[in-house]
């Protein structure tokens, strides 16, 4: 049975997106979920070298049927959400299932090798919520302690099959010099920050009430200015500040509401589910 997709099926739209990429010759690049393989054709003819995760057993039988002879082509019939990344420099240029954006790019995020570069075809409406900009998300906090992210433009409905009822966007990741973090601190970030915007309150204040003191919010609004704001409004450097304050000054009893956060949430969600 194959899995639920939405496949490009126009060779030169995928050259375009290609071209508007920076992959190369030298570049050794994942495919998720190649389906059909028509980015991989692509992609095997750019690239050094295409590592393309299938997990559906029908769709990898003719991958492989299809692309036996290609030298650089490496097929691996797997989900991507429990394969092991590489170990050495790579991209990422994928149509991925739309259902499971977050879980995608979440693991990429948590990697202790990251991409440098990722190019994904997406919901637009999921793109948006990645770039983030005046209004910032959940998803554009996590992301942008790694990452610039840059929608290059937008898909036409027509190029995909089955014909989508979402506009699709093409947005790229490009790996930073320096992380504004460390990484082995990434997870406490993220448990803080995804506390902050589950809360369902007006602002920061009402937010973390129960984890900082009244005294600890009057000395972090005097320095960050902030506890009117929502969680939304906060800049990267204002959840980077904020972040550290927390680390250096809540007692551990405290820390317990948010460690291990996103783990307890994601179980509340599936529950409801």
């Amino acid at each position: 049975m194959l899995l639920s997709q939405n496949f490009i099926k126009d060779p030169f739209i995928v050259r375009e997106l290609l071209n508007a990429s920076l992959i190369n010759s030298d570049d050794l690049v994942v495919e998720i979920g190649p389906g059909r393989g028509i980015i991989t054709k692509e992609l095997f003819s750019k690239a050094k070298e295409v590592i393309a995760v299938e997990k559906d057993q029908e769709l990898y039988q003719l991958l492989i049927k299809k692309f036996n002879n290609i030298s650089n082509l490496k097929i691996i019939k797997n989900d991507f959400l429990y394969w092991k990344l590489p170990d050495k420099k790579y991209k990422v240029f994928s149509n991925i299932p739309f259902n499971i954006t977050a879980e995608i790019i979440d693991k990429l995020l948590k990697s202790n090798n990251k991409p440098v570069e990722i190019y994904f075809i997406l919901q637009t409406e999921a793109a948006e919520k990645y770039v983030g900009g005046e209004i910032e998300t959940q998803n554009s906090i996590l992301t942008k302690i790694f990452y610039d992210v840059e929608i290059l433009g937008q898909i036409d409905r027509t190029a995909f099959t089955p014909k989508p009822q979402i506009n699709i966007s093409f947005i790229k990741f490009v790996l930073k010099d320096q992380h504004q973090i460390n990484p082995n601190l990434y997870q406490q970030f993220r448990d803080f920050v995804i506390f902050g915007f589950n809360q369902w309150k007006g602002d920061i204040f009402s937010a973390y009430k129960k984890i900082f003191s009244y005294q600890q919010f009057k000395s972090i609004n005097k320095n960050l200015k902030i506890n009117k704001l929502k969680p939304s409004q906060l800049k990267l450097e204002q959840w980077l500040n904020f972040f550290d304050i927390y680390q250096k000054f809540v007692p551990l009893s405290k820390k317990d509401f948010i460690d291990a956060f996103e783990q307890k949430y994601l179980k509340r969600i599936r529950v409801k589910k």
